[in-house]
């Protein structure tokens, strides 16, 4: 049994994972003025994005959400 990404789809798959990568690494980066309020407001540190962690979540839910089902 083959296994992976059918087809086509393995190179959507791979455009996607560049884009989200990109859109979540510009995201995840707070200006100076955000890590501020951070320090100030403990409690508004909970809406900060670990990129390692957000990227890894999108791209198996990318991934699930393409593979075929049976």
């Amino acid at each position: 049994m083959k296994r992976g990404v059918p087809g086509d789809n393995a190179e959507l798959f791979c455009l996607n994972a560049l884009i989200l990568g990109g859109a979540l690494s510009a995201y995840t980066s707070p200006p100076p003025s955000l890590l501020a309020v951070y320090e100030s407001e403990p409690a508004l540190a909970v809406h900060h994005v670990d990129l390692r962690t957000a990227l890894r979540v999108a791209i198996i839910t990318s991934l699930v959400g393409i593979l075929p089902r049976s």
